[in-house]
């Protein structure tokens, strides 16, 4: 009885739908991942929106706050102007004061104040010479006080612009720290070397590739590429290159650091660029990237082992997607320089001419495996400033 009823739960289990979940490094993860992605976007699209319209905000507001000061400068130049114009009348009611005070003087002490009065032909002419001069000397003096008052006034007129041109520019500063925390804002949310557009458009080239490899949905990327692709070895991409940059910790200034992707090859801009495999299919291609520029993704089986192989900061692009390559295929041309965006360029990520080369282990499915899984380039010099000298030279 007991094993008939096991035989009919048995049989039960068999007739219930079977459910397959795509894993990430299969066909099907990989058409997942980029759902995901565009769920993402459209997020991040939604954010960013908010985001730059807030930037907008506050670049009005430095553009106000530096109109005021300017505003604020135009009247300290007028302050500046008024006083030294009320110093030029102190001057010269000092110096009329100062004639006034001698001639009171004078003729307090002397006969000529008598004659001056004797000579009145009237009382009341004599009175209104005596209050003549002594209203001259008052009024001198008033004069004089209204000048200084007027210049403490205009002084203290500069001492309030000075200090609400430095509110200004202190405010000034915080808006510009403020745009400067919202472009971190807006690079976290669309770039991570590759904008996420690159990155959906990375995820479709890789499906468009393991779909023509005839790849199954579940399988893995590894065992698809290493089923259909042949193997080869490493190779150097170019004749001679010095090593400008190695791979890992690297420490640009005492405040800034981080992680480098890859090793620079550095080279004169211009130089043919090959494949670094003598293997491979290309899997994707990114133009004028604003991080990386010109770039070129390359999917390898070496040594029954598989890589994905990165050439970026390219001046042009001689391969298209899903062309098999060589250790004779000219990748493209190299760039860096007039690339770059501080010579007027587009590439954001690059300063001189040189080559960037990454590496990583296992099949490409998407920016953030790619980047997970780097590795030093295997068979260059370890040592940042060396050269290699053949393409055929390793260094262990």
């Amino acid at each position: 009885m007991k094993k008939k009823i096991i035989a009919l739960i048995l049989s039960l289990i068999c007739l219930l739908p079977i459910t397959v979940f795509a894993e990430a490094n299969t066909l099907g993860g990989v058409r997942e991942e980029l759902k995901d992605l565009q769920n993402q976007k459209k997020t991040n699209d939604s954010k960013k929106a908010l985001t730059a319209s807030e930037k907008k905000k506050k670049q009005q507001d430095i553009l106000n706050a530096q109109k005021q000061k300017e505003e604020s400068e135009t009247k300290i130049e007028l302050a500046k102007k008024s006083i030294k114009e009320t110093e030029e009348k102190i001057a010269e009611y000092e110096e009329k004061s100062k004639e006034a005070m001698e001639f009171y003087q004078l003729m307090l002490g002397n006969n000529e104040y008598l004659e001056f009065l004797s000579d009145a032909s009237s009382i009341t002419e004599l009175i209104m010479r005596r209050d003549a001069i002594e209203q001259l000397v008052k009024y001198n003096q008033e004069q004089l006080v209204a000048m200084a008052n007027l210049i403490k006034e205009n002084e203290q007129k500069q001492v309030d612009l000075k200090n609400y041109e430095k509110e200004l520019d202190k405010n000034i500063e915080i808006y510009a720290e403020k745009i400067e925390e919202l472009d971190d804002e807006l690079v976290s949310l669309t770039d991570v070397n590759a904008t996420i557009d690159e990155q959906i458009a990375l995820k479709k080239a890789s499906i468009q590739m393991f779909e023509s490899m005839k790849c199954r949905e579940d399988e893995t990327l590894d065992a698809c590429t290493q089923r259909t692709m042949k193997s080869g070895g490493w190779i150097k991409p170019v004749a001679k290159g010095r090593i400008n940059s190695l791979f890992g910790r690297r420490t640009a200034s005492a405040a800034v650091s981080g992680n480098h992707s890859g090793i620079d090859i550095g080279i004169a801009e211009g130089t043919t660029v090959y494949s670094a495999t003598t293997s491979g299919v290309v899997m994707a291609i990114l133009r004028k990237s604003s991080c990386g520029g010109n770039q070129v993704f390359v999917q390898a089986n070496v040594g029954g082992k598989t890589y994905t192989v990165l050439y970026a900061h390219l001046l042009s692009i001689s391969v298209k997607a899903n062309q098999q390559v060589n250790a004779n295929t000219v990748i493209g041309v190299s760039g860096g320089y007039s690339t770059a965006k501080i010579h007027g360029g587009y590439d954001g990520c690059t300063t001189g001419a040189h080559l960037h080369l990454s590496v990583s282990n296992g099949a490409y499915d998407g920016y953030a495996k790619f980047k997970a899984n780097l590795i030093n380039p295997p068979g260059y010099p370890k040592t940042k400033g060396a050269y290699f000298y053949s393409r055929y030279q390793w260094f262990d």
